[in-house]
């Protein structure tokens, strides 16, 4: 959530405000209320917070003008005390000469707050994070290191923290530490440290990154890294990777075309990420593969959109002679299972790798009942990744825009490859009918090319129901997942309220609420729901409903029934059919970004979300 960079380095000759700043603004996807920056120079730390956006406090260079000769920054997602000025990071010390930045949630931080007043301590906001910075400074009142102040000062913390510490009289290097919440670090050995919430920060700078483990710290020089246990305190050797992702994830031009939203370029990025999504690497399928397998047990677990690709992902396994499979939102997970049996699975969806509430359920599984967890996740070394027994890497790469897209469809296309070889492991289905499944699922990236020619037909539908204030979004059996994944896009980014149900389920309440011109979506692939779905399209339209029908191409029964169509173009076959699950949302979700660019919204940054939603 919280978005954090800071830069240690040798080099006097590069402005090293602004780059926190620019940092600062490639993590924004991250969502955020406010916003400052810490530089050290000579012996004193300057401040500078507001409430905000970055763009505009920093109008007239209120952040690219500080001073200094190392320094970091932060973006705040309110959670302790309302988005105004005070709560904005970084804070300090009684003596100001401690700044800490942070991300994630101190669970004890009532009675820290309490302890230190008493000791006489002056707080200045309502957050929780102001504690971080007058443990430091009593620590090192007792005579201890910088290193050790900051490693005595964690020990009192309970609940989650990624931290960034600098000190005005130690300007050698910077301290960060993690636990439960992401921070990474990346390097120009010899030169510059960086130290960030998420690698975009830093991905123009440098491709060279070291990820922290949980209850670790680091030291943070001038292009030289020493890790620490804070728990023990022993050393750990650095290990570097070189980042895959292209800096172009950063910018909004893709294939020498400028974009004006993040999200529409990564809507187009979708058809390249599926067809490299297809090719997950053996040894990893199958390990995954075959956990699952042996399972007698199985859930699947994510939030948001995360989910919605679960409950697809699901359906493909089940389909295709997997187990059956229990679908529980990541933050029930704990409560809808008070115990959980031996020999358990549980898949795990997660773009970022950092979802708290995810994180809480597969640690809960693993350490509590032994259970193997699978992970489908974008970001390698994430928390999610470490606690897996095996990982799939989803082919997306960074996302800058808050609603996932591209996510979304490489998640639901990895698991439709883990259904198929699951499928032929089990011998399920004859080798030739898998490879014909296979082949249809690769060409999936030629449909949805050909979506993205016809994306101005979907436009003029968008633009057609934009002010709509209410929508329902109906389906039946794997197709659910993409109404749900539709009514969330378009709440998310459009605000206009939304709501997926199965069609079977509409006529149970939800349409009481149906009158002449009230919007209904359906999605509506040539399936074996199909003949079922016509009887809920006459229900809605009988009731004066516009209907708006996601169809394929070849279709004619819903067509004739519908006031809209946006249409898909599928082979009329089965294989391409059951490999419809992506081609099918796609449309949803560039119908969403088209009503959220008619109304004049940001669908980069809408308004109260955070793509990476790290407190539970």
């Amino acid at each position: 959530m919280c978005g954090i960079f800071g830069i240690m380095t040798k080099r006097t000759d590069i402005p090293i405000a602004r780059l926190i700043r620019e940092g600062l603004q490639r993590l924004e996807y991250r969502g955020y209320d406010s916003c400052g920056l810490a530089m050290a120079n000579n012996g004193t730390i300057d401040v500078r917070k507001k409430a905000g956006k970055i763009a505009d406090i920093n109008k007239n260079g209120m952040f690219d003008s500080m001073q200094g000769q190392f320094g970091m920054g932060h973006t705040r997602w309110a959670t302790h005390g309302p988005p105004v000025d005070k709560n904005s990071h970084p804070h300090l010390d009684c003596k100001s000469k401690v700044a800490v930045v942070h991300n994630g949630i101190i669970e004890n931080y009532q009675q820290l707050r309490k302890d230190l007043i008493a000791r006489g301590h002056t707080f200045t906001s309502d957050t929780d994070t102001e504690v971080i910075p007058h443990l430091i400074e009593e620590a090192l009142a007792k005579g201890v290191s910088f290193k050790d102040a900051v490693r005595d000062a964690i020990k009192y913390l309970t609940g989650a923290y990624g931290i960034v510490v600098m000190h005005a009289d130690t300007p050698d290097f910077m301290i960060v530490a993690r636990k439960e919440s992401p921070l990474t670090i990346g390097i120009v050995p010899g030169e510059t440290c960086f130290a960030a919430s998420d690698i975009p920060a830093f991905l123009p700078l440098t491709r060279q990154a070291l990820i922290l483990d949980d209850d670790e710290m680091a030291l943070l020089y001038k292009g030289r890294v020493e890790i620490f246990n804070v728990i023990d305190g022993k050393p750990r050797e650095p290990k570097i990777m070189q980042v895959q992702w292209s800096i172009d994830a950063a910018q909004k031009s893709l294939d020498g075309v400028e974009y004006k939203w993040f999200m529409h370029k990564e809507l187009h990025e979708v058809p390249r990420k599926i067809k490299d999504q297809v090719r997950i690497p053996q040894e990893n399928l199958d390990a995954f593969a075959k956990t699952i397998m042996a399972a007698e047990h199985v859930y699947i677990t994510a939030a948001g959109t995360a989910f919605y690709a679960c409950l697809a992902g699901k359906f493909q396994i089940t389909r295709f002679g997997g187990p059956y499979i229990e679908a529980i939102l990541c933050s029930e997970f704990r409560d809808a299972l008070p115990t959980i049996p031996p020999k358990s699975c549980v898949i795990a969806v997660s773009q970022s790798g950092e979802t708290a509430d995810t994180v809480e359920a597969i640690r809960y599984a693993r350490e509590k009942f032994g259970a193997k967890v699978c992970s489908v996740v974008n970001v390698v070394g994430s928390s999610i990744t470490r606690y897996s027994d095996n990982v799939i890497i989803t082919a997306a790469g960074p996302e800058m825009a808050v609603a996932s897209q591209k996510a979304y469809c490489t998640q639901v296309t990895a698991l439709t490859v883990v259904a198929l070889r699951i499928a032929e492991l089990k011998g399920t289905l004859p080798k030739d009918e898998i490879a014909k499944y296979r082949a249809a699922l690769e060409k999936t990236f030629d449909v949805a090319n050909e979506i993205l020619k016809r994306e101005n037909a979907i436009k003029e539908i968008a633009e057609a129901f934009a002010k709509k204030p209410s929508f329902y979004f109906l389906a039946r059996g794997l197709s659910l997942a993409a109404a749900c994944e539709g009514a969330l896009k378009l709440k998310e980014i459009s605000y206009n309220h939304a709501e997926a149900y199965s069609a079977g389920e509409s006529k149970h309440g939800p349409i009481a609420l149906i009158e002449k011109g009230f919007p209904v979506v359906f999605v509506a692939p040539p399936d074996e729901t199909y003949d079922r779905l016509i009887g809920n399209v006459q229900e809605m339209k009988a009731r004066g409903g516009t209907i708006i029908s996601v169809v394929a191409d070849f279709d004619t029964k819903i067509t004739e029934m519908s006031d809209y169509t946006i249409r898909v173009p599928i082979t009329n076959d089965k294989y391409a059919i059951a490999m419809s699950a992506v081609p099918f949302v796609f449309p949803l979700q560039i119908l969403a970004y088209f009503a959220s660019d008619f109304n004049k919204l940001d669908p980069d940054k809408p308004r109260n979300l955070a793509k990476s939603v790290t407190v539970k």
